[in-house]
């Protein structure tokens, strides 16, 4: 009976887990209003969606945020401007789709199930993509130094 439980329950965290809905990128086009799409991403910046974002990348966003509601002034989407302020307003909406993809990319949080030696339970270790990253940098550059360290040190004296 205790199995069977455990099992049932098991396949009800799973489902749950992955039922789990992900939050999507935020994302600027050419046919929406501007103004609500600007919204739309000081409020996942300022929300916290985008955790891994670095502060050049935020700065970048809202910068380019800037001049887009500058070139648009009063008008409501991007067909209304004139040739030129839509290409600079295109590439500045790439832009900033570009930045808030890589980041909402690396935000993306990861677990991993491992079972410590001896023990049958599995211990989870949950980190976003950046922060993995971050740690296997610091291990390789760990390792670096210890080998540079190594062979740059003399040998003790007296042997």
């Amino acid at each position: 009976m205790y199995r069977i439980t455990m099992i049932a329950l098991l396949l009800g965290l799973s489902a749950v887990a992955q039922a789990k809905s992900e939050k999507a990128v935020v994302q600027m086009d050419r046919q929406a209003p501007v103004a609500e799409q600007v919204r739309q991403v000081e409020k996942a910046l300022d929300d916290g969606d985008y955790n891994e974002i670095s502060a050049d990348d935020r700065t970048a966003v809202r910068q380019a945020l800037a001049r887009i509601t500058q070139r648009m002034g009063d008008r409501q989407t991007v067909q209304e401007l004139p040739g030129t302020l839509q290409n600079e307003v295109f590439n500045d909406q790439e832009r900033i789709n570009t930045i808030l993809t890589r980041a909402h990319d690396d935000s993306r949080q990861v677990c991993q199930h491992t079972r410590t030696t001896g023990s049958n339970m599995p211990k989870s270790r949950c980190l976003t993509v950046a922060e993995r990253r971050r740690i296997e940098e610091k291990g390789k550059a760990l390792l670096n130094d210890q080998r540079s360290y190594q062979t740059l040190s003399p040998p003790p004296a007296g042997r």
